[in-house]
């Protein structure tokens, strides 16, 4: 199983598990612990170890300055967090609600996750983007999924979540929020999170 962090409110109370960003690590988002007091958390790491400390779920290929990311090895890699989710659940005897959550590569990995209809009640996608060779799939869910991504983004640009929410938003329980933010989650962002959650 992979290397995590954990909080358990009751078996009984939904559990929230955030997937952290390229070049971070499990602690990352597990500070977001407090905002969500009433809830099960838990925060997976990434496997893959960076020269330059923190860890990736999946390789990026930096080639001739352009960003190229393998599909098949974020499908491979989310079917592994889905499989260690699944177990975690089941030693701890976990019976409420589940929620599937990331931010940046945490983010694209949880919508990976989401487009492989993994039986959770909800998805929240921060700062994460649908990648260009997912637009053709069948993206007709009814499962509620938040995306939320800052307007001056420098690292995940804001057209590119703009995209990919027109195929998203087939879903009839798809929201979209943007903010005055860059690469990072603001106040007004965790509270929709929160708002979000507390609907599901």
């Amino acid at each position: 199983m992979l290397e995590h962090v954990s909080y358990i409110h009751s078996p009984e109370s939904p559990t929230l598990m955030l997937l952290h960003g390229y070049g971070s690590n499990k602690d990352d988002l597990f500070g977001l612990q407090p905002f969500f007091p009433e809830m099960n958390f838990i925060c997976f790491q990434a496997p893959k170890s960076l020269d330059q400390g923190g860890f990736a779920w999946y390789d990026i290929d930096w080639t001739n300055g352009t960003k190229i990311i393998d599909p098949i090895s974020v499908k491979d890699v989310s079917r592994s967090v889905m499989n260690d989710l699944d177990a975690w659940k089941k030693k701890k005897k976990i019976t409420g609600k589940t929620i599937v959550g990331g931010f940046s590569q945490g983010g694209i990995l949880s919508m990976s996750i989401y487009s492989l209809n993994y039986d959770a009640d909800a998805f929240v996608v921060m700062s994460g983007y649908m990648l260009p060779e997912w637009a053709e799939m069948d993206w007709q869910k009814t499962t509620p999924l938040l995306q939320t991504h800052g307007m001056a983004d420098p690292v995940i640009p804001f057209e590119w979540a703009e995209a990919g929410a027109l195929k998203l938003g087939m879903n009839s329980n798809y929201s979209f929020k943007s903010y005055q933010m860059g690469h990072h989650l603001n106040a007004q962002c965790i509270t929709d999170v929160q708002l979000f959650l507390e609907a599901i």
